[in-house]
């Protein structure tokens, strides 16, 4: 029984046929050549000045910045020819800052549901798969230096061909070989109306691509110093022209032409041209929109005819180049690198350093002409033995002693040479913003604060060249996206690099006849790590985050276990970061913030929920026990203090009783109160201020039998133990 087929995403490739050029339409696709190499030709000298200069930029970097004829006029002076290259060091931080500081990213669902977060995280896992089979790290690195040195780099994000790799191919290429629309006023160049790339070929290659135009590629071939009229005008102002070109200038720093003058191989020149065409949109209903719509197209020609011309394959409809800039002039919309304001300081440079060591080197004589004596050694032979570091000079006798020579010392002139030559390499560091703190030298900053407020300094003045690169990958991801999606549509296991290779199954088909893991099925989005090159940030914040918590841990501990894995995570070159964070979320039980739960933390999460309820239980019965032990003895000392107050009763009814029965005992009783400082609770005042008692009335002493039993204090409790009233005398 045949499968039942899931209706899947056809690549646009398959739904567009490039039409083929006839004699009927002969015409038309002239007319379009014409106007693609008008196009072509007005850029390539727009921008030829500034392809100059990029390259000459480039040659600074490389040790090339003495031109020829500067460098015959030196040497004809006796000064040195010296290069003191203060941009390398500064493009080589730039360099490095960028291959320390690569960027993670992530894909995002587009829906919500767990089947779609499932498939944006099997996305990423691929994505991941595509950067490591294309090398694309190091492809973006070499793009960044591109950029750092010239001004711009290009990242091309298209469909392999043969079967050399994945479908999906991700690679840099030389800003030489490009030509963008230098009108465009956006920074991703998506409003550009084309872009070229100049591409030089074998002829057996081209024949090769495309073999119904043997007879056109033939007629553009090139080998060794030969030129067309086109190439002689044009040559020079795009690097792919140079391969042709048997002109040669040495101070060209735009070209290779001393080694490919001579080259035998048969070439051809193609040039691809992707442009932007109109297309007639229908209004809304409201009459609102704008009635031009864009579409994307691509043709591959010769100077003099056209190869192929068709829609572009791609679902994005996009340019398949992403550039990077360094730096943009706002007038021109051209790129220029950090490079560029450095020249003047450099130059100067180059030419103070030549001139303080021919200062410091040379060796002059005022010499009075009778202080020669001709017939033993002239003028010339002098000189010889004085350049000599083993000569003798022999003048005329007495010309020594008599001051007739005098030797010219001008090492003050080497000095403030030297002093403007530290003017120029501050400049050119104060200018580039890598300053000696960022590359580690000696400065004036004494303090670790002050190393560390500088170097911070720095790295914001580079800011926008990293926030460039920052965008370029950003747009790099969403084009490797859109791709993924649209033609990677063949089962296949892909490994997904980490501390551990990972293997997942992507567009397999299942029993039903759906796909597991289907790319096409939903659409997602592409985000770049949010540490983008803030190398030097996140090691200071890390390492401020590390003090403040380290001050914290005493005060609140569970504060800073909650927060450990953020911590971590913050250093952006921990060595095996994502199995410490693991190891710390384990014990913590913590969830990573990027992705699900794995069964260990689901199983220690669950564990962690008990014991914190089984704690919280026993918390709880303890306090219930507590609160039960404080009423019992609340109750105790409830009942306690009744017991006394009813003894207090009983005393006090016997008191009575004894002053009823013995009248003339109370101011006896009344002074001793008194002398013992007895303050009345009626609010009568102290002991001390008890008035003096009345004179007693006489009474009659009782009788011996009448004295009651309990005048004696040992028994003032007599009775209280029985319901009876036996503690007081019957009848009082």
């Amino acid at each position: 029984m045949a499968q039942p087929e899931l209706k899947r995403t056809i690549p646009k490739a398959e739904r567009v046929q490039a039409p083929r050029i006839t004699e009927k339409n002969r015409a038309d696709a002239e007319e379009r050549h014409r106007k693609r190499m008008g196009w072509f030709i007005h850029e390539a000298m727009r921008q030829s000045s500034n392809r100059n200069l990029m390259a000459k930029c480039e040659a600074y970097y490389d040790n090339e910045q003495i031109e020829k004829q500067r460098a015959e006029e030196l040497r004809e002076r006796g000064q040195p020819v010296i290069v003191y290259n203060e941009i390398k060091p500064t493009i080589d931080w730039l360099i490095g800052t960028e291959r320390r500081a690569r960027v993670d990213f992530i894909v995002i669902a587009e829906d919500e549901g767990p089947e779609a977060d499932e498939d944006a995280s099997i996305k990423t896992k691929v994505m991941k798969y595509l950067d490591a089979t294309n090398n694309a790290e190091f492809e973006r690195s070499d793009a960044a230096e591109s950029a750092f040195k010239a001004g711009m780099g290009w990242i091309e994000v298209g469909i392999r061909g043969d079967k050399s790799g994945p479908i999906v191919f991700i690679g840099a290429d030389s800003w030489r070989n490009h030509l963008h629309d230098s009108q465009a006023t956006k920074r991703d160049l998506t409003d550009g109306r084309y872009h070229f790339r100049i591409k030089v070929v074998d002829l057996d290659v081209a024949i090769a691509c495309f073999p119904d135009k043997e007879e056109q590629l033939r007629a553009v071939m090139q080998s060794g110093d030969q030129m067309t009229s086109f190439n002689s005008w044009l040559g020079g102002q795009i690097a792919g022209l140079d391969h042709f070109s048997g002109d040669w200038e040495a101070d060209d720093y735009n070209s290779v032409r001393p080694v490919d003058m001579w080259n035998p191989r048969e070439r051809v020149m193609l040039i691809e041209c992707w442009s932007r065409e109109p297309v007639k949109r229908k209004l809304d209903d409201e009459g609102l929109g704008d009635p031009v719509t864009w579409e994307i197209h691509v043709a591959i020609m010769t100077e003099a005819d056209t190869l192929l011309e068709a829609p572009s394959p791609f679902n994005h409809d996009r340019f398949p180049f992403i550039p990077v800039w360094a730096y943009r002039n706002r007038r021109t919309g051209l790129p220029y690198p950090p490079i560029f304001p450095l020249l003047g300081p450099q130059d100067a440079l180059n030419s103070r350093m030549s001139r303080s060591v021919w200062e410091a080197a040379k060796n002059q004589l005022m010499v009075e002409k009778t202080a020669i004596n001709d017939a033993v050694m002239d003028l010339e032979e002098i000189r010889a033995e004085l350049d000599d570091p083993n000569g003798i000079a022999v003048f005329a006798d007495g010309s020594l002693s008599a001051g007739r020579v005098k030797d010219r010392d001008d090492l003050g002139k080497a000095q403030k040479q030297l002093a403007l030559a530290e003017r120029d390499i501050m400049s050119i560091r104060q200018m580039s913003g890598v300053t000696g703190e960022n590359r580690g030298l000696d400065t004036t900053a004494t303090s670790g604060k002050a190393v560390l407020a500088k170097a911070e300094q720095g790295s914001l003045l580079t800011a926008q060249l990293f926030d460039n690169l920052l965008f370029a990958r950003q747009l790099e991801g969403e084009l490797t996206l859109s791709l993924l999606e649209q033609f990677m549509l063949q089962p296949r296991t892909v490994r997904v690099p980490g501390e551990k290779w990972e293997r997942v199954r992507v567009n397999e088909l299942n029993p039903d006849g759906s796909y597991k893991n289907d790319l096409s099925a939903r659409r997602a989005h592409f985000v770049v790590g949010e540490q983008a090159w803030k190398q030097a940030y996140a090691e200071a914040a890390f390492e401020q985050l590390m003090q403040v918590f380290t001050q914290l841990a005493a005060a609140a501990p569970n504060v800073v276990i909650a927060m450990l894995d953020i911590l971590f995570d913050i250093h952006p070159n921990l060595p095996k970061k994502q199995q410490v964070l693991q190891r710390i979320r384990s014990v913590t039980g913590q969830a990573d913030p990027d992705g699900k739960l794995t069964p260990e933390q689901i199983q220690a999460q669950q564990m962690q929920q008990q014991r914190a309820k089984a704690q919280f239980e026993a918390e709880m019965a303890q306090l219930k026990a507590t609160v039960l032990e404080a009423q019992a003895k609340g109750e105790k000392l409830s009942a306690e203090g009744m017991a006394k107050r009813l003894e207090t009763i009983y005393m006090a009814a016997q008191a009575a009783q004894v002053a009823v029965q013995i009248p003339g005992a109370m101011p006896v009783a009344d002074q001793l109160l008194k002398s013992a400082g007895f303050q009345d609770m009626d609010g009568q005042g102290t002991g001390a201020d008890v008035p003096p008692a009345a004179e007693p009335m006489p009474v009659q002493p009782a009788a011996p039998e009448q004295i009651p039993s309990a005048l004696q204090a040992d028994g003032a409790m007599q009775g209280i133990e029985t319901m009876a009233p036996d503690g007081v005398s019957q009848g009082a």
